[in-house]
């Protein structure tokens, strides 16, 4: 016989004897077939014997199921004793054992085991069967009748009877394609096992008894293959085709996958949710199938085996003396012994079945249960190492997070109320002792951690538990000096224990976190003092973006006092780009007060009022006026210079000449006051121009820059949107310049004078034109 190691991996089912050396005073002679109900047990035998038990269950002290049998009663039937007892059956409602020997039918009585006469002689039977569905039963009554099938042998059909009290009486028959093997029943339909026919295969067909023996053809059987049929669920089959055990519907449609068990070939089979229970001759063995996943997941070494069968709803095995119950080892104990034995997968399929099952029969919180089930698989996964399948089920199953926070030593706040289940969860003593004999890596399960909570911090689960998982978290990244903590504490409304984090954010050095944590607790002073140290180098981070970071800081920040405080260490490090505190800032701040402030800083001051002017529009006089004078003492800083400055001066004149030109708001005796004993000219031209002295300015543009094109261009500026009368004046005056000058140093200019009439000639008055130009022009 062959040797096959034993695959346990669900202990589904369990040996225990109900009745040992039953025959020992018959030493040849062995086990047929059983019948069991209530406390009544009838074991047929090999030599047409049946012998009554009287059945007690009790349990032992240690809480195990224990059986005392005493025998009540034999009977021996046929007249062959070397015939044996084929089938048994108890019909409790009417108090009576059928049994079949040698192709014979035997109704007695199931107490005294007094024969009755039938009234027929009911022979040359190949096998019968009853009705297995429940309803049927359970609702059988004393006065009700019991009806068989039987199949007789070599005949290509199958016969109806009633039982009622001692009778037997023929109802009605089926036709078949071939003689019955062995058949079963529920209700209306008997699925039956035809023999073999020439060279075809036998094959499994179904009956409706209720529907004038309609046959549905299902599944062949392989020629030297041990028929099998057995019920399992309403209108439902298990059928053995020798390589495949098949559930199959009477209908003919099967909706699970085969189990294969052609390596060990069944004898015989039965049917527990969710396990085919089938023994084997050939390994010696009963094999537990998970219908789930078709696998062989039990072996039990039954040596000796005669029988195997589901009677009284308990699975029974017979040997060659003995009698053994296989007691069902309930599903959720058989959930948690595989959890106990790190079957994770094997475990949350069970408990996947069982809460559907529960949920169709609406049991309470089968819900409940699977989470309990895949928490506790999740940290079994979590204890080898394998996060992310411990990731799934700690969130498809809600567990706390914080009983994942607290296996990690110190990351927990002290001021935390969390009591953890532990032990009724797992078994892990804490990440770091697991770490330390070398089961996981430590900074892994970091990692892994890190990402759990990430993923959980703003789910429900975290709901009530912010404190405890943010502060467990900020601390995790801190120490893992991760990118990620900056963008996570400027990202999220924290909720954590402020002086913990603080002093881990200190231990790891992680100043600028530090400073972003006193902000977003309302010490923005202290967090600029972080931060203007890390840029003056006293303390180095290299996560601090730099001193822009603290110029757009302070260019958003509202307490003005604050800002102003730290804008002077700003504009001392780089006082061009601290100006943007003041000229980019959201909320505006009174522009006196900052221009008192940054009255030592030139640089700043010209940004901020061109921002003032430019940016925001203003027309105070006094800012223009401002302004104009900075660009002006910068023209005469540059002038004094000499040739080396010439390209910055030349900049710098352009800069307040287009202000000059362009503005009309600042103060134009005040500026001029500064320029008026300077060469700058053209500056001169313009603000005598703003105070309408156009013929001053006129004739430094023509006599002293013979700037003949920038003097017309001053008559068409400052005539813009004027009256005639004031364009002719100005033109005029411009006329009058070119021909009338007033002192030695100027001579007349006719040829830019006659260029002016050329071109303008619609501007002038021309008896006034007459009047100027010398006689000799006129004539």
């Amino acid at each position: 016989m062959p040797q096959h190691r034993n695959k346990t991996v669900v202990q589904a089912f369990n040996l225990v004897p109900v009745v040992e050396q039953a025959l020992s005073d018959r030493p040849k002679t062995e086990v047929s077939c059983l019948a069991a109900a209530d406390r009544c047990m009838y074991i047929g035998t090999q030599c047409g014997l049946i012998i009554y038990y009287q059945v007690e269950e009790n349990k032992s002290p240690l809480g195990k199921i224990v059986y005392q049998s005493k025998v009540k009663g034999r009977i021996q039937l046929g007249a062959d004793k070397r015939k044996p007892v084929q089938q048994l059956t108890v019909v409790p409602h009417q108090k009576r054992l059928v049994a079949m020997v040698d192709g014979v039918l035997y109704v007695m009585h199931m107490s005294t085991l007094e024969l009755f006469d039938t009234g027929q002689r009911v022979s040359r039977i190949q096998c019968y069967c009853v009705n297995e569905c429940r309803s049927a039963q359970t609702s059988q009554t004393a006065s009700s009748t019991f009806e068989l099938i039987l199949a007789p042998q070599r005949k290509k059909l199958i016969q109806q009877y009633a039982l009622s009290g001692d009778k037997m009486v023929h109802l009605k028959d089926y036709t078949l394609p071939d003689p019955a093997v062995t058949m079963a029943r529920d209700g209306g339909s008997v699925c039956v096992a035809v023999s073999p026919s020439g060279q075809d295969d036998g094959r499994y067909v179904t009956v409706n008894i209720h529907e004038n023996g309609k046959i549905m053809d299902l599944v062949p059987y392989d020629s030297g293959t041990k028929p099998i049929v057995k019920r399992t669920n309403k209108g439902e089959f298990l059928v053995n085709t020798g390589t495949f055990g098949i559930i199959v519907f009477a209908s003919g449609i099967s909706k699970r996958p085969p189990v294969d068990w052609s390596r060990m070939p069944p004898s015989a089979a039965t049917y527990k949710f969710p396990y085919i229970v089938a023994w084997s001759e050939l390994t010696a063995q009963i094999h537990v199938f998970n219908i789930l996943d078709q696998r062989c997941v039990q072996e039990i070494p039954f040596p000796g085996g005669r029988f195997l069968g589901d009677l009284n709803g308990k699975v029974y095995g017979g040997m060659d003396r003995s009698i053994y119950v296989l007691p069902y080892v309930p599903l959720r104990d058989q959930v948690s012994n595989l959890l106990d034995r790190q079957l994770v997968e094997e475990a949350v399929l069970l408990a996947e079945t069982i809460t559907a099952v529960e949920a169709a029969k609406e049991k309470e919180s089968p819900e409940a249960y699977m989470n309990e089930v895949k928490q506790r698989a999740a940290f079994i996964y979590l204890g080898n190492g394998r996060y992310s399948e411990a990731e799934a089920l700690l969130v498809e199953c809600g567990a706390d997070p914080r009983e994942v926070i607290v296996l990690f030593d110190d990351l927990l706040p002290a001021a935390s109320t969390f009591k953890s289940k532990g032990n009724k969860i797992h078994g892990i003593p804490s990440i770091q002792a697991l770490a330390t004999v070398g089961q996981l890596s430590l900074v892994e399960a970091k990692k892994f951690l890190i990402r759990y909570l990430k993923d959980v911090r703003t789910t429900p689960l975290v709901q009530g538990r912010r404190e405890d998982v943010d502060t467990s978290l900020v601390k995790l990244l801190a120490e893992e000096r991760s990118s990620s903590l900056i963008p996570y504490i400027e990202n999220h409304d924290l909720y954590i224990a402020f002086e913990e984090t603080k002093a881990i954010l200190d231990k790891y050095k992680c100043h600028h976190a530090l400073g972003l944590l006193y902000y977003y607790s309302n010490q923005a002073s202290k967090a600029l003092n972080i931060w203007t140290r890390i840029s003056d180098e006293e303390l180095t981070d290299k996560d601090f973006p730099g001193f822009g970071y603290i110029v757009d800081f302070l260019s958003k920040y509202t307490v003005e006092e604050v800002v102003f405080q730290y804008s002077e260490w700003a504009l001392k490090r780089d006082e061009e780009l601290a100006t943007n505190i003041f000229t980019e800032r959201t909320e505006q701040l009174n522009s006196d007060q900052v221009l008192k402030f940054l009255s030592p800083f030139k640089t700043a001051t010209v940004s901020y009022l061109e921002h003032i002017i430019h940016g925001q529009g203003s027309k105070e006089e006094r800012y223009h006026t401002k302004l104009a004078g900075y660009y002006l003492d910068t023209v005469l800083a540059l002038s004094e210079e000499g040739s080396q400055s010439s390209m910055r001066l030349g900049a710098a004149r352009q800069k307040l000449l287009e202000f000059l030109e362009s503005s009309s708001h600042y103060h134009a005796p005040q500026l001029l006051s500064k320029v008026q004993d300077s060469d700058l000219h053209r500056e001169c031209a313009l603000l005598y121009g703003r105070m309408d002295e156009h013929e001053k300015a006129l004739t430094l543009l023509a006599h002293k820059l013979k700037d003949y094109k920038q003097a017309e261009e001053y008559c068409r500026l400052y005539s813009q949107d004027r009256s005639r009368q004031y364009r002719q004046n100005l033109y005029q005056t411009l006329l009058r310049v070119y021909l009338l000058p007033r002192d030695k140093d100027h001579s007349t200019l006719i040829r830019p004078a006659l260029s002016l009439l050329n071109s303008h000639g619609g501007h002038f008055d021309g008896a006034q034109v007459l009047e100027l130009l010398p006689p000799h022009y006129v004539s």
